[in-house]
């Protein structure tokens, strides 16, 4: 549950809660009534004060102590007042714990039980007097603190296993389960926020698609496991290959794709052809045969070839399949602007410049720059 969601319940459950004792007492009457609703106009005051006026980030990790410290110390002089063993608000303990220990994580659901309890006995001891001391009183207070104690544990459960699963479908949601990288759609989510974060400071970076060259194939001969298995080594020689600040993420099947934050082309050129030479290299050794890879590699940058989301993928997905188209093994990487080719150093011999009608977006043809062997 979100903090904003939370406080929104909190609020609303408090203002009923205090609405029910209000309209009760008015109906019911009695000697304690000016008392009550003198506390209750106190409730309401807090009630503003910690929801309403004091902003989230306010008393950072004392706000929530505060808060139920209030509502424990208000529901105490609340029963005191009215009736101490007889009163009929003993059940806004419950509402308290179970509320806070579906919360509170760590030992905070004990703690808030034994304090709960504590107030409660000291306002039954309070207002009740000798009369604690019959078999019956001491008989209904120790049920209602077990009953105190039995709300805590079931809610404390309750919210540990929903906290869990939460975490679990935020993990999967993060991470694709195969390769361990990220998943698609967090990718999308950190490309998004990278674009705004490049263009105000004004450093570009780098994307890269891949996909790896004959798996298929080697899923027909050796078996998916063996498929799998290749796409597990390939995750982990990324994870070698790129920074800490970098992102991989396993786009879809055997498509893979790196963010590379404040690099630009030729830093980009750089990490392609270490992954590409790493891939080419690897073998997986199955009964007696060496299963092996390449990969065919588009690359872009921003803002040079894109300033969307969109544009970048739609143009790197083109590089990749004219890397494909060329022979596989090999990186390309897709201009908007025609320009001479740069040669990249490991591979300088191979350096071509390919052009290929890009429409509508430039009336010119869209050079393809070709990298590695």
């Amino acid at each position: 549950m979100s903090t904003a969601l939370y406080q929104r319940v909190v609020r609303v459950v408090s203002y009923l809660f205090i609405a029910a004792i209000a309209a009760t007492v008015t109906l019911t009457g009695g000697p304690s009534q000016a008392p009550v609703y003198v506390l209750l106009v106190v409730g309401i005051v807090l009630l503003v004060l910690f929801q309403d006026l004091l902003p989230t980030s306010s008393l950072t990790r004392w706000r929530m102590p505060l808060e139920t410290g209030g509502t424990i110390a208000f529901l105490t002089a609340l029963v005191i007042l009215t009736g101490g063993l007889q009163s009929p608000y003993f059940f806004g303990y419950i509402l308290l714990l179970g509320a806070g220990s579906l919360w509170a994580t760590g030992f905070g659901p004990p703690i808030l039980a034994a304090v709960t309890a504590v107030a409660y006995l000291f306002a039954v001891a309070v207002s009740s007097g000798p009369q604690l001391f019959t078999a019956e009183a001491i008989g209904r207070v120790a049920f209602n603190v077990v009953t105190l104690g039995l709300v805590t544990y079931v809610a404390w459960v309750i919210g540990r296993e929903q906290r869990r699963a939460r975490e679990e479908a935020l993990r999967l949601s993060r991470f694709d389960a195969l390769t361990g990288l990220h998943s698609r759609a967090f990718f999308t989510a950190t490309v998004e926020r990278e674009i705004p974060r490049a263009a105000r400071t004004g450093r570009p970076f780098a994307m890269l698609m891949f996909d790896l060259d004959g798996l298929k194939a080697a899923n027909d001969r050796f078996g998916h496991e063996s498929g799998d298995r290749l796409l597990q080594e390939v995750a982990d020689i990324l994870r070698g290959d790129i920074r800490v600040t970098d992102v991989a993420a396993r786009y879809a099947g055997d498509e893979f794709v790196l963010l590379l934050p404040e690099t630009d082309l030729a830093g980009a050129l750089r990490v392609a052809e270490k992954v590409r030479v790493d891939i080419a290299r690897f073998a997986l050794p199955h009964n007696g045969s060496l299963i092996r890879t390449s990969a065919s590699i588009g690359l872009v940058t921003y803002p040079e070839d894109g300033r969307t989301w969109a544009e970048l993928m739609r143009r790197a997905d083109l590089a990749m399949y004219e890397a494909k188209r060329r022979g596989r093994d090999q990186i390309v990487h897709y201009a908007r602007v025609s320009a001479p080719p740069v040669a990249f150093p490991s591979a300088p011999q191979r350096s071509v410049n390919a052009r290929e009608q890009i429409a509508p977006e430039s009336p010119r043809p869209a050079p393809w720059e070709k990298r590695g062997g």
